[in-house]
């Protein structure tokens, strides 16, 4: 397998990217970095055989690989798991018998799951910012796809922003931790669950008052406690 011909390597902080060299279509593109076919691999173990490219040259043999995410930590050593995804992305529910399998022959217990993709964030507890100034703070931290706002009681609110994909999301958990003071002593970022019903993938898109970006004066509703920018 000649790797450097098929694959590049990168890291940002503490995640070492393996991705594909071949251009994809845009909108096969725009699928995978949304998350299509994503696999969850667990319980890989610290020893210098079990790098990213031996993942990656393992799980190939299957299909080409779009992207491996391995995740490491300040040391430079695995941390246990890593985000794996095919470029044919139909190709996740075999792998999910196969590569089991063949990361045992080489024993390397490595567990393959279902990526949940997770890809929103749970601000809450913010004090004296109104939604409009959260909104700009949070644009100046790390870009995000949406925010949707929840008035929970009179002028309490809740803040749940949805990014592209759990990598974008996991970057912005890390940035906002390092800037959480800005909202407040007592605010907190935390992951929101794919099973809550108030998340994107759940919550009727209709459900929020979409306000004008061109008049972001932030008036309470009276038809509805959820606002949407």
């Amino acid at each position: 397998m000649d790797f450097e011909s098929l694959y590049r390597t990168s890291q940002i902080n503490g995640t070492i990217y393996i991705t594909t060299r071949k251009e994809l279509d845009e909108e096969l593109k725009c699928s995978l970095e949304e998350g299509a076919g994503e696999l969850f691999l667990t319980s890989i173990p610290k020893h210098p055989h079990c790098t990213p490219e031996k993942i990656v040259e393992l799980a190939s043999e299957l299909g080409e690989i779009y992207a491996l995410r391995f995740k490491i930590d300040f040391s430079g050593q695995s941390r246990g798991y890593a985000y794996l995804q095919y470029i044919n992305a139909p190709l996740k529910e075999a792998a999910l018998e196969y590569l089991p399998r063949r990361f045992s022959q080489r024993n390397l217990k490595i567990k393959v799951l279902t990526s949940n993709n997770n890809r929103e964030l749970l601000l809450n507890r913010v004090e004296k910012l109104s939604p409009w100034q959260v909104y700009q703070e949070m644009r100046k931290i790390f870009p995000f796809a949406i925010l949707r706002v929840y008035e929970y009681q009179y002028d309490a609110f809740i803040y749940i922003f949805g990014y592209r994909n759990n990598d974008a999301a996991a970057s912005a958990h890390q940035s906002i931790r390092n800037a959480i003071r800005k909202f407040g002593a007592r605010a907190r970022i935390s992951w929101f669950s794919r099973g809550n019903f108030l998340s994107g993938a759940k919550v009727n898109s209709y459900c929020c008052r979409k306000l004008d970006l061109n008049n972001m004066d932030f008036v309470p509703s009276i038809e509805t406690d959820c606002f949407k920018f």
